[in-house]
């Protein structure tokens, strides 16, 4: 989710699709309570269609004239445009992963694995005070008026020392082979690794640990099985 920001663009909440100028409502609130929208499991994907298309677009009446798959179309080339997501091959959307948080290409090695590090919902009240304690902006004051683009920029250039930066810092960090040197350090990082890490992303790492374990198994049998039949092919010799 890395925005497009840029400081010569005019009318961010206009869409110009198919020679419609379509007026948007990007306000960073409305944007966020849509994607919870799109990650409520308890909302078919039918129904979040057209409640997000009404949260979005202005001028409702333009919607009445475009059939289903045009409304799908719509929605996607908004959200690609203007949020930067590809609603096509993404599950989730009111999260951002490690591969956001990436600067370095890291994504590009086979062994990365993405994994979420900042929920929206989760993180409402880390993201509040963060705001509040880097620019003095009250988020709550700015519902209707910080447009996403804005709100993405300031979220994403949030000093170390915010509540949502150490968390994300927390989420991130490798844990340090232990030693007698850093045994109280590495103890302490794994205590905040638990406190700040996210329910889906606990439930992913256990998975990994679950199928790493499961692999370790496999490969001891496999050895112990071969070393058995290699003891057994041996036959002793006769003096």
């Amino acid at each position: 989710m890395k925005p497009r920001f840029t400081l010569t663009e005019r009318n961010v909440d206009r869409f110009h699709w198919h020679g419609v100028n379509i007026e948007l409502n990007l306000s960073y609130d409305n944007i966020l309570v849509m994607f919870q929208l799109f990650d409520d499991k308890k909302v078919s994907d039918n129904a979040k269609l057209p409640v997000a298309l009404n949260m979005l677009v202005v001028e409702r009446s333009l919607l009445a004239q475009l059939n289903g798959d045009q409304q799908k179309k719509l929605l996607i080339d908004i959200f690609k445009a203007k949020l930067n997501i590809d609603l096509e091959n993404t599950e989730r959307v009111n999260e951002m992963t490690n591969k956001d948080n990436s600067t370095d290409g890291d994504e590009e090695d086979e062994t990365f694995q993405e994994f979420p590090i900042v929920d929206f919902t989760i993180d409402a009240e880390r993201i509040f005070s963060s705001y509040l304690y880097d620019y003095k902006i009250n988020l709550i004051e700015q519902q209707g008026k910080l447009l996403w683009n804005e709100f993405l920029a300031l979220f994403n250039n949030l000093s170390e020392e915010t509540p949502m930066k150490t968390a994300i810092k927390y989420r991130t960090c490798e844990v340090p082979k232990k030693t007698k040197e850093n045994a109280d350090q590495v103890k302490d990082i794994k205590k905040k690794k638990a406190f700040y890490e996210l329910p889906q992303a606990k439930v992913m790492r256990e998975a990994r640990e679950l199928k790493a374990y499961e692999d370790r198994m496999r490969r001891y049998k496999e050895a112990r099985k071969q070393l058995a039949q290699e003891n057994k092919a041996i036959k002793p010799t006769e003096d």
